[in-house]
Formats: structure tokens, sequence, C-alpha cells
């Protein structure tokens, strides 16, 4: 039996999702300008990204997915980033989106490129917040040497480095995994004695060595300050706004960016540990995240995101 997909209601100040059992109401009826910018993560990262979007796009609507029950994507394999996106991506699309931003820097490595093709034939713009990054970095003037901090997917996957040599070719890119940041910046523990230890320990072999540094994972923001005391005089690029700035530039280019002059809502939606995500998600948001509702993601949502290849 087909999971029922999800009427989008403009109700109040809110969006209101009801079960219906055909395809959303929203792509129909709505202006498409005022559906929701779709973001996912794997858990509460992407906040800083979702932060980054409502500055810049205060009159947006955003509907945030924490895949908080299958947290970490770090130290999954490319296959299984890639099945877990194609289930949150189709989820997504069943509520009703206008756009998608992969706020995940593993995500983006192993499953952006499926993603952007499937959603061209879903009609959706998808965004990730590695090519953001870089082009930020490289924006910072003369660099001789940059260097990458991400989750050990995201070092593993090479996609910085790659996009870093077609954009600047002999650049000098150094990369290092650091995955306790997560952990650290979760439990609040971004200042202090163990984030300064911890950032050392990490940071001891870039130190001197490069100019300029991607903080290539979403929660790394909030350990800013520990890790520019481990690389003194080194500038440190968060992708949140950049991303945010392509997204804006994406709207206008389609045509779709919501005109009315109010503010856009917000609702987050999480796969486990709801009462954790509002706690964990106000250090990422500056603010406790509500509405949120706790789903299941499950193969049918895979299946509805297939079906864009299926036609094709």
């Amino acid at each position: 039996m087909k999971k029922p997909v999800y009427e989008l209601h403009l109700s109040g100040p809110g969006l209101c999702y009801l079960p219906h059992p055909q395809w959303p109401l929203a792509k129909g009826v709505f202006l498409r300008s005022e559906l929701p910018i779709g973001v996912f993560d794997s858990g509460v990262g992407g906040l800083t990204v979702v932060r980054a979007i409502q500055a810049l796009l205060p009159n947006e609507h955003i509907l945030y997915l924490g895949d908080t029950a299958r947290v970490p994507y770090g130290t999954r394999s490319p296959d299984t980033v890639k099945r877990y996106t194609e289930r949150v991506a189709g989820h997504l699309v069943q509520r009703g989106i206008k756009a998608l931003v992969v706020a995940c820097n593993t995500a983006t490595t192993y499953a952006l490129k499926a993603l952007q093709r499937d959603g061209a034939r879903h009609g959706v713009e998808v965004i990730g917040v590695i090519a953001p990054g870089v082009q930020a970095a490289l924006a910072q003037g003369t660099i001789s040497r940059i260097g990458v901090i991400g989750t050990e997917g995201t070092i593993r996957g090479g996609l910085y480095a790659r996009l870093i040599q077609e954009r600047r070719p002999g650049l000098s890119v150094k990369m290092v995994a650091c995955p306790l940041f997560v952990a650290l910046a979760e439990e609040g523990w971004t200042d202090g004695d163990v984030a300064q230890i911890t950032a050392h320990r990490y940071l001891n072999s870039l130190a001197g060595s490069v100019d300029t540094v991607i903080l290539g994972c979403t929660h790394y923001p909030l350990l800013r300050n520990s890790i520019a005391k481990a690389l003194p005089g080194v500038t440190l690029v968060d992708s949140a706004t950049a991303t945010a700035t392509a997204l804006s530039a994406a709207l206008r280019r389609r045509g779709i960016a919501r005109t009315a002059n109010e503010p856009g809502a917000m609702h987050f939606l999480v796969t486990d540990n709801l009462d954790r995500f509002r706690r964990v998600g106000a250090r990422f948001l500056g603010t406790p995240p509500d509405p949120v509702e706790l789903i299941d993601l499950m193969d049918f949502d895979a299946e509805v995101w297939n079906e864009a290849e299926a036609a094709s």
C-alpha cells in the first residue's frame, strides 16, 4: 500500500501539511513561488544553512528535514548516502518544494549530481554546499595554499580538492578530517579546553602551511573560535552564506522567488530524537526550531523520487 503524500496548506503564519491520497495540491493550485525551499541534512548541522537562508531571504518559506535516525552520513559508504538522500528528496517533493538545498557536505559529495539530474525532471532546482564554499574561498583574494576540514566522508570523497583544482589549477590543497568536531558542536562544547585541545590536535598539520581554510561541514561554524585559535592568521570560510547567495540567484533566474512582503514560515521534520533536535538545534539556528514533526522515511519516498528517472 502506498504511503499518502501531502497537501500543503498555507494557513495563518505557518505551513500546514495534511495527509492527502493524491499528488500535492500545492503543485497545481498555489503559485510555485509560494512553495517552500526544501533543505536537508543528516542531523542538525544544516540549520546553519537555514539560518543563512533566513537572513538573506526572510520572506521565503523553508521546510527542513533532519535525518536524525541515520546521522551521521559522514561515516557511511557512498551508495548508502545516495540511498538515504533519495528517500529524503522524495519525501520533500511529496510535501511540495520549489528548490532543494543539500545542506550536508557528505551528501553533496556523493549524491549531488544524481539529485540535480532527477531534480530537473521534477522541476526542482538542487543546490549543494561545496561549490558555493569553494567559490567563496577563491574569492578571498590572493591565495597560495588552501586547507579543507570536514568529516571522513567529505574528505575521502575529494570533491573539494577536485573543484578547487578545476577553478585554480596548481593551487596547493591540504585536506584534514575532523570527525570529533561534530560531537563537540552538538554537545555545545564549542569553546574551552576540550574544544581547543581537539582543534590543535586535528589542525596542527595545517598551522603555518595554509592561508585559507574552508569549514567543510555545517557543524563547524559553531567551533569557529576554537578553530581560529588553532590557526591564527588564517581566513576561515563558511559555505552557508555562499550557499544562500547561490540559492537566491537560482530562484531569481527561474522566476520563483517569493515576492510577498511578509516573513516566510518554517517547518521542521526529523526522523528520530525530536526533543534532542529541539534542544541542540537551537544552538545552530539561534532560536528553538518550531514546529517540529516526527516522520519516517520509507522505500516509497525513494520510489517517488526515482519516478522521474523511470519516466525519462
